[in-house]
């Protein structure tokens, strides 16, 4: 399955790396990140599954749970894949204190610590306007469009409810 083809209440998985992976990392981790998901199921169901990897750090799997759902032990699957790919190539699929964001019109992403980050809101250098990724979309509805997935103005994300 292709990732366009998922529909818009299938359920997502982000991972946010701990650095940006090369074009040759994000080609591997494609291929065996589809031959994964080409097997994936759950209690002897196939998974209608595919993934995306944006940002050039951010992974995002997709499932069509109207199909057959994830278990807990599919889940288990997953998170067993992705522990395994970061141990073999060097990165962290999950700290949950990685912080992309840029000033609008900016194509490069920073990626910065949450402690970090919160001191440059503090100083005004992230502000209403930034934008960041918001990995916490539960489907792909909720993500936006293609070309800006998962991204939100800081005023219109979680962060900004966490500030104030």
């Amino acid at each position: 399955m292709k990732f366009e083809e998922l529909p818009g209440h299938a359920r997502l998985w982000v991972h946010v790396a701990d650095r940006g992976l090369t074009a040759e990392e994000q080609e591997a981790l494609a291929a065996h990140l589809a031959a994964f998901l080409s097997e994936w199921s759950a209690h002897g169901a196939a998974l209608a599954a595919a993934g995306r990897m944006l940002y050039d750090r951010v992974l995002v799997v997709g499932l069509d749970e109207e199909q057959a759902g994830a278990t807990g032990c599919s889940i288990d699957k997953l998170v067993s894949f992705l522990r395994a790919h970061g141990a073999s190539n060097g990165i962290d699929w999950f700290d949950r204190h990685q912080v992309l964001w840029r000033q609008p019109g900016e194509n490069a992403w920073n990626a910065t610590r949450t402690p970090e980050f919160w001191a440059l809101r503090k100083a005004e250098v992230v502000h209403a306007g930034s934008e960041v990724v918001d990995p916490l979309a539960a489907c792909l509805e909720d993500a936006g469009v293609a070309g800006q997935m998962l991204v939100k103005r800081f005023d219109e994300s979680w962060h900004a409810d966490m500030w104030n």
